[in-house]
């Protein structure tokens, strides 16, 4: 009988130096799960990105907040999800990126969100009770 490995769960505060403690543990967990070494890199990527924009940007206070993050693996995928309390804001309604023009003509920003686009296959974004959920889908891919 073949066991579920139970989901990992992660509460970080607002706080940049939370993030790397936070991103290794999920490393750790993909690994110690089997998961290939490109969809563990796109995931600890994705993650990072995700929660420095949510301390960076998510909040007009001094206050501690606290970030959710959960992976649940299967056989064939990865799903990535991170909850916060920060400002509402749906990153699948920005527009790419002008990769053709000008670095000097481009606004700042935006880049993070093409990334996260690249590196998962599926986003989903809702706000429920106050909260934004945004969840990432990962392919699994076989094991070199």
């Amino acid at each position: 009988m073949s066991r579920t490995r139970p989901p990992w769960r992660f509460t970080l505060p607002n706080d940049l130096a939370a993030v790397a403690r936070a991103q290794e543990s999920l490393e750790k967990y993909l690994q110690e799960g089997g998961v290939d070494p490109e969809t563990v890199y796109s995931a600890g990527l994705a993650f990072e990105e995700i929660a420095t924009n949510v301390i960076k940007y998510g909040y007009d206070d001094d206050l501690e907040h606290e970030i959710l993050a959960e992976a649940i693996l299967s056989p064939g995928a990865l799903v990535l999800r991170v909850r916060d309390d920060g400002h509402e804001f749906d990153p699948l309604r920005a527009p790419p990126p002008d990769l053709d023009a000008a670095i000097e003509d481009r606004p700042i920003g935006g880049l993070g969100i093409h990334l996260l686009r690249k590196l998962a296959e599926r986003l989903s974004y809702e706000r429920v009770g106050g909260h934004n959920v945004l969840t990432l889908w990962f392919e699994r891919k076989p094991k070199s």
